[in-house]
């Protein structure tokens, strides 16, 4: 399970999670559009966001034998950054939106869930093509 080299990737993803979740700005007086996150901080903040993303991701790994759950756990994950993305860029100049470090977790979150998916998919054709063999 941790060998696999999806799991690293999905370990990572979570601790990129963890450490944003320590870090992340709280303070309700500063208005949406000039925070981390921009419009999306209400999702992240009053919805756990992140929280909920680590756990379906601890799911995940733990997932190991079914990796056909596996992917589509991980394309719900890609669409909810992808929407939090589009989110992040609205209402805000994009020079502004382009040097806020926020930007950074979503490229980072969905590179990393999109080589997770690429790794699982690699495994389902090896698996694959050994039932041939046999």
């Amino acid at each position: 399970m941790i060998q696999r080299i999806q799991s690293i990737y999905m370990l990572l993803l979570i601790l990129v999670n963890t450490i944003v979740i320590i870090s992340i700005d709280n303070n309700p007086e500063i208005p949406l559009s000039e925070t981390y996150f921009g419009f999306f901080r209400s999702y992240v903040t009053d919805y756990f966001f992140l929280e909920i993303c680590s756990i379906l991701v601890i799911v995940n790994i733990l997932l190991y034998k079914k990796p056909k759950i596996q992917i589509n756990f991980l394309r719900v994950l890609i669409f909810a950054l992808i929407f939090g993305l589009f989110n992040f860029f609205d209402e805000r100049s994009l020079a502004k939106s382009l040097k806020d470090p926020t930007l950074f977790y979503f490229i980072i979150s969905i590179t990393l869930t999109f080589l997770s998916i690429k790794s699982i998919k690699k495994d389902i054709s090896i698996i694959g093509s050994s039932n041939r063999i046999r």
